[in-house]
């Protein structure tokens, strides 16, 4: 059986969700660390306001979100797969043009329709762009690590690349947004629920955690993702 994190990977490309492991403390108050870099708990707090937002502004009801996991641990997800596929690419001398990431958009219906897919898949817009350059800097390590045009090239590539990314800028995701099994993602998990609750958060005085919907917004749906292009 395939990995979790191959699995989406090859079947999420400009608005997937590459999941990398975890393991090991993080720093109090820390949402995740990728690489050297801090996601602060409060940081998240701010994305999953600001999808919201962005989905009401957009007339996307929150409760039709297919989602596999709540969303503060996808907008988290996504946060922190942007970061280290960025990061591994830096590394490498691998970089996405504007140009690049525009093309994706161009290609999707244009970027009043594409945010709308980045949007149903719990990617705040104003961390939309950096997540699609992640993706294209992650197409164009995996066409370097052998990628074709069949899906076992592409699916052994996108391993490659995960396995690399893991081991260079390695992701860390603190245990109050849940258990993560490379397997299968986000699982149930006693101490703090299911993968398809919103974990609590440590957050300032007056600041809502970020898996807490403000007064009125149920919870999101839990659910898979649509497939899109893959790498290659």
């Amino acid at each position: 059986m395939k990995s979790y994190r191959v699995r989406v990977a090859v079947a999420l490309a400009a608005t997937g969700i590459a999941v990398t492991a975890c393991g090991g403390p993080v720093q109090a108050g820390s949402a995740a660390i990728v690489g050297k870099e801090r996601i602060t708990s409060s940081e998240l707090n701010d994305e999953v306001r600001a999808l919201r937002a962005d989905l009401a502004a957009n007339k996307i009801p929150e409760g039709q979100l297919q989602l596999s996991f709540s969303l503060p641990q996808t907008v988290l997800l996504n946060m922190t797969t942007s970061r280290q596929f960025q990061e591994l690419g830096r590394s490498k001398g691998v970089t996405a043009t504007d140009r690049e990431v525009d093309d994706i958009a161009v290609a999707q219906g244009g970027w009043d329709q594409f945010n709308k897919v980045l949007l149903s898949n719990g990617i705040p817009l104003d961390e939309g762009r950096g997540f699609v350059r992640a993706v294209v800097v992650r197409n164009k390590l995996a066409q370097q690590s052998g990628a074709g045009q069949d899906q076992e090239s592409q699916q052994a590539a996108i391993q490659k690349v995960i396995q690399e990314a893991d081991s260079t800028v390695p992701v860390r995701y603190s245990p109050r947004y849940g258990k993560f099994d490379p397997q299968q993602g986000f699982v149930a998990d006693d101490r703090f629920g299911s993968a398809g609750e919103a974990p609590a958060a440590e957050a300032p005085a007056g600041e809502a955690p970020a898996g807490e919907a403000p007064a009125g917004e149920g919870a999101p749906a839990a659910g898979g993702a649509p497939d899109t292009p893959q790498a290659g």
